[in-house]
Protein backbone atom coordinates (compact mmCIF):
# COMPACT_ATOMS: atom_id res chain seq x y z
CA UNK A 1 0.00 0.00 0.00
CA UNK A 2 1.29 3.42 -0.95
CA UNK A 3 -0.17 5.80 1.61
CA UNK A 4 0.59 9.51 1.61
CA UNK A 5 -0.36 12.28 4.01
CA UNK A 6 -1.22 15.89 3.34
CA UNK A 7 -2.96 18.95 4.69
CA UNK A 8 -6.75 19.12 4.39
CA UNK A 9 -8.19 21.40 1.71
CA UNK A 10 -11.74 22.76 1.74
CA UNK A 11 -12.64 20.72 -1.36
CA UNK A 12 -11.86 17.57 0.70
CA UNK A 13 -14.89 18.19 2.95
CA UNK A 14 -17.28 15.65 1.42
CA UNK A 15 -14.63 12.93 1.18
CA UNK A 16 -13.36 13.49 4.74
CA UNK A 17 -16.89 13.55 6.14
CA UNK A 18 -17.54 10.23 4.38
CA UNK A 19 -14.31 8.74 5.77
CA UNK A 20 -15.36 9.70 9.30
CA UNK A 21 -18.81 8.15 8.80
CA UNK A 22 -17.32 4.97 7.28
CA UNK A 23 -14.81 4.65 10.12
CA UNK A 24 -17.36 5.22 12.88
CA UNK A 25 -20.34 3.25 11.51
CA UNK A 26 -19.14 0.12 13.31
CA UNK A 27 -20.06 1.87 16.58
CA UNK A 28 -23.73 2.14 15.59
CA UNK A 29 -24.62 -1.26 17.05
CA UNK A 30 -22.88 -0.63 20.40
CA UNK A 31 -23.84 3.01 20.86
CA UNK A 32 -27.36 3.46 22.26
CA UNK A 33 -27.24 7.16 21.38
CA UNK A 34 -26.11 6.62 17.80
CA UNK A 35 -28.93 8.82 16.51
CA UNK A 36 -27.44 11.73 18.49
CA UNK A 37 -23.81 10.91 17.62
CA UNK A 38 -24.23 10.39 13.88
CA UNK A 39 -25.05 14.05 13.08
CA UNK A 40 -21.91 15.12 15.00
CA UNK A 41 -19.59 13.14 12.73
CA UNK A 42 -19.18 16.20 10.49
CA UNK A 43 -17.60 18.16 13.36
CA UNK A 44 -14.06 17.50 12.13
CA UNK A 45 -14.49 19.49 8.92
CA UNK A 46 -16.99 21.93 10.41
CA UNK A 47 -14.25 23.05 12.82
CA UNK A 48 -11.49 23.30 10.20
CA UNK A 49 -11.03 27.00 10.98
CA UNK A 50 -9.25 26.11 14.24
CA UNK A 51 -8.34 22.46 13.65
CA UNK A 52 -5.31 21.30 11.68
CA UNK A 53 -6.69 18.40 9.67
CA UNK A 54 -4.38 15.81 8.14
CA UNK A 55 -5.68 13.43 5.50
CA UNK A 56 -4.28 10.06 4.47
CA UNK A 57 -4.54 9.00 0.84
CA UNK A 58 -4.18 5.64 -0.82
CA UNK A 59 -3.83 5.83 -4.60
CA UNK A 60 -5.43 9.29 -4.60
CA UNK A 61 -8.39 8.28 -2.43
CA UNK A 62 -8.79 9.69 1.09
CA UNK A 63 -8.80 6.74 3.52
CA UNK A 64 -8.10 8.47 6.83
CA UNK A 65 -8.14 11.78 8.62
CA UNK A 66 -7.42 13.30 11.99
CA UNK A 67 -7.74 16.70 13.58
CA UNK A 68 -5.13 18.35 15.73
CA UNK A 69 -6.54 21.09 17.94
CA UNK A 70 -3.71 23.17 19.32
CA UNK A 71 -3.27 24.78 22.72
CA UNK A 72 -5.80 27.47 23.63
CA UNK A 73 -8.08 26.58 20.73
CA UNK A 74 -11.76 25.67 21.30
CA UNK A 75 -12.26 22.20 22.77
CA UNK A 76 -14.53 20.44 25.28
CA UNK A 77 -14.12 21.78 28.79
CA UNK A 78 -12.76 18.51 30.21
CA UNK A 79 -9.51 19.35 28.38
CA UNK A 80 -7.24 21.95 29.96
CA UNK A 81 -7.08 24.96 27.61
CA UNK A 82 -3.32 24.57 27.17
CA UNK A 83 -3.57 20.94 26.09
CA UNK A 84 -3.54 20.13 22.40
CA UNK A 85 -5.91 17.34 21.46
CA UNK A 86 -6.37 14.60 18.89
CA UNK A 87 -9.83 14.81 17.34
CA UNK A 88 -11.90 12.33 15.33
CA UNK A 89 -9.06 10.05 14.24
CA UNK A 90 -10.70 8.00 11.50
CA UNK A 91 -9.46 5.29 9.16
CA UNK A 92 -11.77 3.45 6.77
CA UNK A 93 -11.91 -0.32 7.37
CA UNK A 94 -10.11 -1.27 4.12
CA UNK A 95 -7.05 0.80 5.11
CA UNK A 96 -6.73 -0.48 8.67
CA UNK A 97 -3.77 -2.57 9.71
CA UNK A 98 -1.37 -0.73 7.42
CA UNK A 99 -0.08 1.93 9.81
CA UNK A 100 -2.45 4.72 8.75
CA UNK A 101 -3.82 5.34 12.24
CA UNK A 102 -0.34 5.22 13.77
CA UNK A 103 0.98 7.70 11.21
CA UNK A 104 -1.95 10.08 11.78
CA UNK A 105 -1.46 9.87 15.55
CA UNK A 106 2.28 10.46 15.14
CA UNK A 107 1.53 13.57 13.12
CA UNK A 108 -0.59 14.95 15.96
CA UNK A 109 2.18 14.17 18.46
CA UNK A 110 4.72 15.90 16.18
CA UNK A 111 2.51 19.00 16.07
CA UNK A 112 2.17 19.02 19.87
CA UNK A 113 5.96 18.86 20.13
CA UNK A 114 6.20 21.69 17.58
CA UNK A 115 3.88 23.70 19.85
CA UNK A 116 6.23 22.95 22.78
CA UNK A 117 3.51 21.43 24.96
CA UNK A 118 4.04 19.12 27.91
CA UNK A 119 1.41 16.63 26.81
CA UNK A 120 -1.22 15.79 24.24
CA UNK A 121 -4.72 14.59 25.06
CA UNK A 122 -7.69 12.82 23.55
CA UNK A 123 -10.97 11.34 24.62
CA UNK A 124 -12.18 7.99 23.46
CA UNK A 125 -14.52 5.17 24.31
CA UNK A 126 -13.36 1.69 25.31
CA UNK A 127 -15.74 0.23 22.71
CA UNK A 128 -13.16 1.38 20.15
CA UNK A 129 -10.84 -1.51 20.91
CA UNK A 130 -8.37 -1.04 18.04
CA UNK A 131 -8.02 2.65 18.84
CA UNK A 132 -7.48 1.88 22.53
CA UNK A 133 -4.64 -0.49 21.60
CA UNK A 134 -3.09 2.12 19.30
CA UNK A 135 -3.27 4.88 21.91
CA UNK A 136 -1.82 2.73 24.70
CA UNK A 137 0.98 1.48 22.45
CA UNK A 138 1.81 5.12 21.65
CA UNK A 139 2.12 5.91 25.37
CA UNK A 140 -1.28 7.42 26.14
CA UNK A 141 -2.66 6.68 29.59
CA UNK A 142 -6.16 7.02 31.00
CA UNK A 143 -6.19 9.90 33.46
CA UNK A 144 -9.88 9.82 34.26
CA UNK A 145 -13.25 8.47 33.30
CA UNK A 146 -15.68 10.90 31.73
CA UNK A 147 -19.46 10.84 31.90
CA UNK A 148 -21.05 8.53 29.36
CA UNK A 149 -21.63 10.11 25.98
CA UNK A 150 -24.22 8.77 23.56
CA UNK A 151 -24.82 5.88 25.96
CA UNK A 152 -21.22 4.59 26.11
CA UNK A 153 -18.38 5.22 28.58
CA UNK A 154 -15.60 7.63 27.65
CA UNK A 155 -12.13 8.21 29.05
CA UNK A 156 -9.68 11.09 28.92
CA UNK A 157 -6.19 9.99 27.90
CA UNK A 158 -2.93 11.93 27.80
CA UNK A 159 0.61 11.31 26.67
CA UNK A 160 3.49 13.20 28.24
CA UNK A 161 5.93 14.64 25.74
CA UNK A 162 9.67 14.98 26.02
CA UNK A 163 10.86 18.52 26.42
CA UNK A 164 14.46 19.42 25.78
Amino acid sequence: MNISFRKYAQNDKLAVDQVVRDAWIELASVTPGWDQLAPRLGALTENASYTEIVVAELDGEIVGAVGYVGPHRPKPDFFAPEWPMVRFMSVVPKARGHGVGQALLNECIRRAERDNTELIALHTTPVMEAAQYLYRRAGFEVIRHLPDMYGVPYVLMTKELRRD
